[in-house]
């Protein structure tokens, strides 16, 4: 049984793309070192010309590519692709609430943060105050917290 599902797993055909992901590499990566003789070049199919590699030609470039001997038996050197490193966020200055903030205290709202103001705008207009009646704001963010309870 074991015998058969290794046949099974030879027969299959292997598209260029899946082969790419296998190696870690681009296609034009693949494509470049196909060109220089390092990999099998792949095999299209008759009916609509797409390229395909058999079980046995990806086992070798496989092998080609963890041990760095091409398929052809020259050496090759193959560059690791670097790691992104994550871009750290970057950070909006904070923009100055001070008329909002002192429209809040002349309505009774003493000991507001400028957090509890941010995170009031974020939620009453969260496409931004511009264009908006500098009323109309102070009027949504004071209802917003008068309703949250957050004074």
């Amino acid at each position: 049984m074991t015998v058969l599902l290794k046949n099974e797993n030879m027969m299959k055909a292997v598209s260029v793309s899946s082969h790419c992901k296998q190696l870690g590499m681009s296609r034009s990566q693949y494509y470049w070192h196909v060109q220089k003789g390092t990999f099998h070049p792949p095999l299209y199919l008759v009916s609509n010309k797409r390229p395909y590699l058999t079980a046995s030609m990806v086992e070798d470039n496989l092998r080609a590519r963890e041990t760095g001997i091409s398929v052809a038996g020259e050496y090759v050197i193959f560059y690791e692709r670097q790691q992104s490193s994550p871009k750290s966020p970057i950070k909006k200055p904070k923009a100055n609430h001070s008329s909002l903030m002192e429209g809040l205290r002349n309505l009774g709202l003493n000991g507001i943060t400028t957090d509890q103001i941010e995170s009031a705008l974020a939620i009453t207009f969260p496409s931004g105050t511009d264009g908006q009646d500098e009323g109309t704001v102070l009027r949504t963010v004071y209802r917003h917290l008068k309703r949250s309870g957050v004074v």
